[in-house]
């Protein structure tokens, strides 16, 4: 059996914090808000976690003070984490039943 990379993160959001303008209507008619967690490796009560809302691109290029919407913790490391890799998907990969056809008429 493969050993797993695993971190356990915990952590609370405070609601009212909340910018209710950047939550987000998936494609899947629900409602999502983009978070950014920041791990530092000293803690001050336990916690080194800062969760604020993902700023645009926009709001970091302004200096713009991200929204605080509260902390965690890093309980636990198993193993060798990694950065996540962002894998791309062409529009064939998400529809493969679409056939591309060779000799269109225009």
């Amino acid at each position: 059996m493969e050993k797993k990379n695993v971190a356990i993160l915990s952590g609370s959001i405070e609601l009212t914090s909340i910018d209710k303008a950047k939550i987000i209507q998936g494609k899947d008619g629900k409602q999502y808000l983009n978070i950014t967690m920041m791990v530092q490796n000293q803690s001050q009560y336990g916690n080194n976690i800062w969760i604020t809302q993902t700023q645009s691109k926009e709001e970091r290029e302004a200096k713009e003070k991200a929204v605080s919407l509260g902390n965690g913790a890093v309980r636990w490391i198993g193993g060798d984490i990694t950065v996540a890799e962002r894998n791309e998907v062409t529009n064939t990969q998400q529809q493969p039943s679409r056939e591309e056809v060779a000799d269109l008429p225009f």
